[in-house]
């Protein structure tokens, strides 16, 4: 296969992820193709190249942001990414989060990866704050043979709900509660990380605000004002950005696995509770309405039939 062609699928399918072959190379001994699983997107790539990397630019480029559950089919696959190095063995798997930089080494040696897409500010929603992203699940573990289990009976269950999928990922990378890390709130940067892990999974609470968020971080409300400023934003900007892609993400996976929705379900569903107000975020956000998103989602290649949403 050229590795131009290469390049271009891993591109259309995952976002903009740059992909570098072995010196002087113009071909990739592999395969991409992509499939749906429970109305989610699968990439399924073979190749032997040097690298694929992750930048700020191509992290600028996507609109769409997931976590992507890799699973090592053969080969192995060394990962960077949040500070953190895994190696991906045959059955294991990983949580890529494509908001982040990574970078991806093979080293010109064969490897094979299933990729699943899931939507990452449904699957941090109801994590508070406890994922381990960036770290390898070892294939010899309850929850790697559970996650196995369900890739194979993807053909003869097709109609599986994608919560299922998302609540047995939130499962099988959960960490201890109690582990948080106390150096997390040391530095600016690590306060806004911390923030934002527990702004992300608390969208639904009433009562998510910029003191109640100090408070859970441990800081004053005047701090971290100042460390949402300093990222040239603010809390409530913020905040209003991450329940619009909730909501953007709701509308669908519920439209690929077949289900109809009402806007007020989807509004309650990621934090908003004024309808109209929803409305004109929504469409100053995305440049149209709700059950205009919904109508876009067949031309995104979705193979699930589309209900009226109302």
């Amino acid at each position: 296969m050229q590795f131009e062609e290469w390049d271009a699928n891993l591109k259309s399918t995952c976002g903009h992820y740059d992909s570098v072959p072995g010196p002087g190379r113009r071909t990739v001994n592999g395969h991409f193709t992509a499939f749906t699983m429970c109305g989610l997107d699968v990439a399924n790539l073979a190749c032997d190249i040097d690298r694929i990397d992750r930048t700020h630019d191509g992290i600028r480029r996507d609109e769409t942001e997931y976590l992507f559950l890799l699973l090592q089919l053969s080969g192995s696959t060394s990962i960077e990414q949040h500070g953190r190095q895994a190696t991906l063995a045959q059955g294991d798997f990983y949580l890529l989060d494509s908001t982040r930089t990574a970078t991806l080494r093979y080293e010109c040696t064969p490897a094979h990866i299933l990729s699943l897409h899931l939507p990452r500010a449904s699957i941090l929603l109801e994590s508070e704050g406890r994922l381990r992203i960036g770290e390898a699940l070892d294939a010899k573990t309850a929850a790697a043979r559970r996650l196995h289990r369900c890739f194979r009976e993807r053909h003869s269950r097709p109609d599986t709900d994608p919560e299922f999928l998302f609540d047995l990922a939130r499962l099988a990378f959960s960490t201890d509660p109690g582990s948080c890390d106390a150096g997390m709130a040391s530095s600016s940067k690590s306060r806004f990380e911390l923030a934002m892990r527990e702004m992300e999974s608390s969208l639904t609470r009433p009562e998510l605000s910029l003191a109640w968020l100090a408070r859970r971080v441990g800081i004053s409300e005047r701090q971290l004002q100042r460390d949402f400023l300093a990222r040239g934003s603010s809390f409530v900007r913020l905040l209003r950005d991450r329940r619009l892609r909730l909501a953007a993400e709701i509308i669908d996976v519920a439209f690929r696995a077949g289900r109809a929705l009402y806007i007020t379900e989807v509004a309650l569903a990621a934090g908003f509770r004024d309808l109209s107000n929803f409305n004109r975020a929504f469409r100053s956000r995305f440049g149209c309405t709700p059950s205009e998103y919904a109508v876009r989602i067949p031309r995104r290649q979705c193979e699930t039939g589309i209900r009226a949403l109302s």
